[in-house]
């Protein structure tokens, strides 16, 4: 092997490693993936205040549809990856934001529409759609976040 054969399979190797890195990102904020998992956020954080037994039923639906949505997307994802620190502080951050979205929500729906504590549209269902529209719309962001976090490689694809 010489010189140039031996750069060439390194640049092959680099160029492979960024696509990989690349797919990783895709495939972790797919839009079908948001989505359901924005409506599982959306069904747990509605149902908080519904009576019993429902109050705790339905929101625990809710955040096994949110959590199976990951699952089921990294169990069925072409690429591995190793999860790092930083990514779990980063979905940890994502689900600290997700619950302000909610709180600050459902406190604004309270003081400007005066909703009611409970019933179909309450004030759970009104931050539950803030805290559902603001984690599809930082989206983007959070793509980024993750391309940073990727292309640092801390994880073995």
């Amino acid at each position: 092997m010489n010189q140039h054969d031996a750069q060439t399979s390194l640049d092959d190797i680099h160029r492979l490693q960024d696509r990989t890195r690349e797919q990783i990102v895709r495939q972790s904020f797919a839009l079908p993936r948001v989505v359901i998992s924005a409506l599982g956020l959306f069904i747990a954080f509605a149902a908080i205040d519904l009576p019993r037994p429902w109050g705790f039923v339905v929101p625990a639906l809710g955040m096994a549809l949110y959590a199976g949505v990951g699952i089921v997307y990294e169990h069925r994802a072409s690429v591995r990856w190793k999860a790092t620190r930083q990514e779990a502080l980063f979905h940890g951050g994502l689900l600290a934001c997700i619950m302000a979205a909610f709180i600050i929500g459902r406190t604004a729906a309270f003081a400007l529409f005066d909703l009611p504590p409970q019933g179909l549209l309450s004030q759970a269902a009104a931050g539950a759609i803030v805290a559902a529209v603001a984690y599809v719309a930082a989206t983007p962001v959070n793509r980024f976040i993750m391309k940073s976090i990727v292309q640092q490689g801390g994880g073995a694809a």
